[in-house]
């Protein structure tokens, strides 16, 4: 199959100022590829993409049923969220019934994404929910917790492991960076990552205890959008708009994964330059070119996705294009 190109480019009045090239592959459920822009093998670390096939330990060991997890505390371990009030408070409980805070963290801290919040604290750190779920799984297989971001740490291995079988990738030490959280992160070809997604989105090919974890974390997903990121997210505006037809996922440097079962296609993609604008632009742009969503969807996500340019005196200057 011949890769096409997609380009995202910002116009200013009558040029393009900038330009971003984008990497994508579809696929289906059984991992036979659809379509792919760009590079399909291009080595990407998913970043916060990763989160959902992360969390898959956290369901599939029994940790989330043994500290009867909600599914807006499940959402949560997914998440990028802003640091709004909802988010900082399902954490902070979360972490109570667990007999901890928020010192017991690895993630540091950093400003909440919400302009409207504030300080910076650790409950505000964007994964502060995927790392309360790493110390569930902690307390659920008896480790300590300290030093859980370590590769070597028995839930961190686990999870990297699962990682792993999902994408169809070997984890090891020397093939992870590691992510602004301080957890590990592994490097993979984006078709890999592509497949990671593309069995999530087919359960009964996992067997039951992963099956069931899947369909869960996409339930929880889409049942609590608003948790996966927040106000005017592209995450959580897609989901909502969708109705649980459609779960995404984005990741720092210009990363997506997005599925959607009713059409039986998984996509990973990749903004080359790294720029979020350019990922969620082309991430829109395939919804739409290969009717993935339907027009109600894409007309509540296209304000978030395509902004219109303006300056600090809100004249409009400037338009988001994709081209295929």
């Amino acid at each position: 199959m011949t890769a096409q190109s997609l380009t995202v480019e910002l116009w200013r009045g009558p040029a393009v100022e900038s330009r971003h090239d984008i990497h994508a592959v579809l696929m289906d459920g059984k991992g036979a590829v659809k379509a792919s822009y760009g590079d399909a093998a291009r080595a990407t670390f998913p970043r916060s993409a990763l989160k959902p096939l992360q969390a898959i330990a956290l369901m599939e060991t029994g940790a989330a049923a043994e500290y009867k997890l909600s599914n807006a505390e499940i959402a949560l371990a997914c998440a990028s969220h802003s640091g709004e009030q909802n988010h900082v408070l399902t954490a902070a409980n979360w972490l109570a019934r667990l007999g901890l805070d928020e010192n017991a963290l690895e993630c540091g801290a950093h400003a909440p994404y919400a302009s409207s919040c504030s300080p910076a604290t650790i409950l505000s750190n964007n994964c502060s929910g995927k790392h309360t779920g790493m110390l569930t799984l902690c307390r659920h297989m008896k480790q300590d917790h300290a030093g859980y971001t370590e590769f070597n740490h028995p839930a961190q291995h686990k999870i990297m492991m699962t990682v792993g079988e999902m994408c169809g990738v070997t984890v090891t030490r020397a093939t992870c960076g590691i992510d602004g959280c301080s957890a590990p992160n592994p490097i993979m070809p984006l078709s890999a990552l592509a497949a990671g997604f593309a069995r999530f989105m087919n359960p009964d090919s996992l067997g039951i205890a992963r099956g069931t974890a899947c369909r869960h974390l996409y339930q929880a997903m889409v049942e609590h959008p608003e948790l996966v990121g927040g106000t005017g997210r592209l995450d959580t505006v897609l989901m909502k708009a969708a109705g649980g037809k459609l779960m995404c996922k984005i990741g720092g440097e210009g990363v997506y994964a997005c599925v959607i079962p009713g059409h039986d296609t998984a996509i990973a993609l990749k903004a080359e330059d790294g720029h979020t604008r350019a990922a969620q632009a082309g991430l829109f742009a395939i919804l739409e070119k290969h009717d993935l969503a339907d027009a109600k969807v894409l007309d509540a996500a296209r304000n978030t996705a395509l902004p219109v340019q303006k300056n600090w005196r809100g004249t409009e200057v400037g338009t988001i294009r994709v081209n295929t």
